[in-house]
């Protein structure tokens, strides 16, 4: 299977994710007002269970793929933070913490399986956007943890992209090895 078809299936597992567990919230809504005849638990299992599932089977694709690009790195991270704008099924946000957490250690593993050299001050910064998903709130409804996660994948996305840059002595002997060569080609 190529990369090409693995990301779209992860992505397809991580759109489903997001969107299944609104099944669950319908369910244990109707199971409060006693339109089904079923206990509200039902309906936070389900929404649990299928984000886990879905969101697993995008991790496990996306781990499967031989070179991945920034934008597929940060495509858990980017789902999770669209999970926890959906309304909650859990008080006190604790389902969107813990969304935002899968979400910010897989996009951290996958960009340290694409690039060895990224910062490990990346995983803190995503990890403490995860956690303003549970203990923020200073303006109400998701808005501020949208703009935090955001600003949050902006600072890792710059992160990464230093440890793709080469430091200054290795860009010095490089450029060094490139006039050594050019020199030589001049004499033959």
């Amino acid at each position: 299977m190529s990369d090409k078809i693995k990301i779209i299936f992860a992505f397809i597992s991580f759109a489903i994710g997001v969107t299944l567990p609104l099944v669950g919230v319908v369910t244990l809504v109707l199971s409060l007002l006693g339109y089904i005849d079923t206990a509200p638990w039902v309906g936070v299992a389900l929404s649990v269970s299928a984000f886990l599932l879905f969101f697993a089977l995008g991790g496990l694709f996306l781990a499967r793929i031989e070179d991945p690009s920034w934008f597929t790195v940060s495509l858990p991270y980017l789902f999770s933070t669209i999970y926890a704008i959906f309304p909650d099924l859990v008080p006190l946000q604790v389902d969107d913490a813990a969304a935002m957490s899968a979400g910010a250690l897989l996009s951290f593993l996958l960009a340290l399986r694409k690039n060895p050299d990224v910062p490990r001050w990346i995983l803190i910064v995503l990890l403490l956007a995860a956690g303003y998903t549970f203990f923020g709130g200073a303006i109400p409804g998701p808005l501020d943890e949208f703009i935090v996660d955001i600003a949050a994948l902006l600072i890792a996305v710059y992160g990464a992209n230093k440890a793709e840059q080469p430091d200054k002595e290795t860009q010095q002997a490089i450029e060094a090895r490139l006039e050594q060569l050019n020199t030589q080609d001049r004499e033959q």
